[in-house]
Parts: C-alpha cells; sequence; structure tokens
C-alpha cells in the first residue's frame, strides 16, 4: 500500500513538472523566433531595443502567471475538499464578485446555541491549492476559537471562475465581506478577517480602505509580506530589481503602505521562518 502511495505521488510531481516545463518551452520558442524576426527585419541596434521592450511587455503580462499557482497541487482547481470530510458542519456557497465573477465558498457554522451569537471569521487562503487544503487548519480554528468560518475561494482557484489578478482578489475579498453583512443571522459586530501569506495582503487592503475598516472587529495576518517588489528582490537575490521602476510590476502589493493606515485591531503571527519583509512589518 505503502508502494502504490509514493508511486501514485511520483507520477502526480512528473505530470506537474511536464505540465510546466511544456508551457515553459513553448513560450521560450516563441520569443526566440520574435527575437531573430526583429534582428532579421531591423538590425543589431535596433533589434536589441525592441527586444528588450517586447521582453518587458511580455514579462508584464505574463506576471500573473509566475506569481499565482492556483494549480499546484494537480488537480486543485477540479477537486475541492469538503468540511464534512473533518466532520465541519458547512453550506456550499456561490456568490458574485464585484465585476460578476463567480467566487466559491464555504461557511462552517457553529451548533445552534453558539451560531448567533459568537464572532465568524472571514478566512483568506495562502498561495497555491484551493480553500479545502486549509480544512485542518480551519478545523483547529473551529474547535478551539468556537466562531463561524467562510473560506473564500479567489477568482482562478478552486471552482471559482476567473483568472488571479491582483484588483481581482481585492474585490473578491470585498465580495465575502459584503456577503457576510448580508446575512441576518450572525453576529456581524463581530467581523474577525484572517489572512495567511498572499490572503494577509489582501486581508491587509480590505481592513485599510475607510468604506470597510469601521465593519471589521479584529485583524489577523499570518506570514505576510511588504509588497511584490520586495518579494522579488528577496526571492531573485539580486540588488537590479531594487532600481527596477514600479511600472514593470503588473502585481505591486504595497502591504508595507496598506497597513500603516489601519485603525483594526491587529494581530501579527509571525513564524521564525517567515520572509524578511514579514519581519519589517513587526516593525510598524
Amino acid at each position: 500500500m505503502a508502494i502504490r502511495l509514493r508511486l501514485s505521488r511520483i507520477k502526480t510531481a512528473f505530470r506537474l513538472v511536464w505540465r510546466v516545463s511544456f508551457e515553459f518551452w513553448v513560450s521560450l520558442v516563441v520569443y526566440f523566433f520574435v527575437c531573430y524576426l526583429l534582428y532579421w527585419l531591423y538590425g543589431t541596434v535596433v533589434a536589441f531595443l525592441l527586444i528588450c521592450c517586447f521582453s518587458v511587455v511580455v514579462l508584464y503580462f505574463t506576471e500573473d502567471s509566475f506569481l499565482y499557482y492556483p494549480q499546484i497541487p494537480s488537480n486543485s482547481r477540479i477537486f475541492v475538499p469538503l468540511p464534512s470530510m473533518y466532520n465541519l458542519p458547512f453550506e456550499n456557497i456561490y456568490t458574485k464578485s464585484i465585476d460578476e465573477t463567480f467566487l466559491h465558498m464555504y461557511f462552517i457554522s457553529q451548533p445552534d446555541h453558539l451560531f448567533k451569537k459568537c464572532p465568524t471569521l472571514l478566512f483568506f487562503h495562502g498561495n497555491s491549492g484551493n480553500i479545502g487544503h486549509r480544512l485542518d487548519n480551519v478545523k483547529g480554528i473551529y474547535d478551539n476559537v468556537r466562531c463561524n468560518i467562510l473560506m473564500i475561494e479567489y477568482r482562478g482557484y478552486g471552482l471559482s471562475q476567473g483568472f488571479p489578478s491582483e484588483e481581482g482578489l481585492y474585490m473578491d475579498a470585498q465580495a465575502g465581506l459584503e456577503y457576510l453583512y448580508s446575512r441576518n443571522d450572525i453576529n456581524t459586530n463581530e467581523i474577525i478577517v484572517f489572512g495567511r501569506s498572499l490572503g494577509g495582503a489582501v486581508a491587509i487592503d480590505i481592513a485599510a480602505k475607510v468604506n470597510f475598516s469601521q465593519r471589521i472587529w479584529c485583524l489577523i495576518i499570518e506570514n505576510t509580506f511588504t509588497s511584490i517588489p520586495d518579494i522579488a528582490t528577496i526571492l531573485m537575490k539580486s540588488k537590479v530589481l531594487q532600481y527596477l521602476p514600479l511600472l514593470c510590476y503588473k502585481n505591486k502589493v504595497f502591504t508595507y503602505f496598506f497597513i500603516q493606515t489601519i485603525r483594526t485591531y491587529l494581530i501579527d503571527l509571525f513564524e521564525a521562518l517567515a520572509w524578511r519583509s514579514s519581519e519589517d512589518l513587526k516593525g510598524l
């Protein structure tokens, strides 16, 4: 049984690597073909300048595919584990974001004697996977904090429609909060917003908005970051990126600036192995 499980994991990993490699090589072949065509048509100097401009444009418009990983692990866009697998009572909900994109959510409720009185936590998950992959963590929150939990799946993740983007994630967060306030069977005076990693940036953005800040009882962030440019500099380990104009970044996520405007009660759950940028947030 253990051997079969191991073989199954190896096969899944191989398929994922093959898919990513195939997409990468196809893009690379197209890129070099365009570069050769420009060189043949315009000569060395002009071709070099055009190639530089072309490269920047390509990277800008493909940045979302490099930043967001809704397809990892494999089948994440098809299979979303159910809360009932963890003995959690839930409602399977679909709602519309501001731009009419359909979003998938789980509303996990406490027993009747707590349901209307206890706080409700809006859960923003991290990058990759779907909300079903966070149910183990949510089970612990449900049992120990004794609150209702709304898990929202960003656009392009799990069973939600669309494609992920910075502005799209912010709109999805607003849709989740608006959904909670549309319910008259929960305590809307005690709404907790929780975000981990990428979800932390989403949570900070919505808590910083004037029309939402007064409606959030408490904000909890875990292991998030200051901005996408900062993360790019850390990951790539290149000081050159520090001088790259912000216009070159399609996704910026200026968490560092937004968090300074927040007046909601804030709890920062920091892990020892978190990004350096998370340490910077702690110092604010």
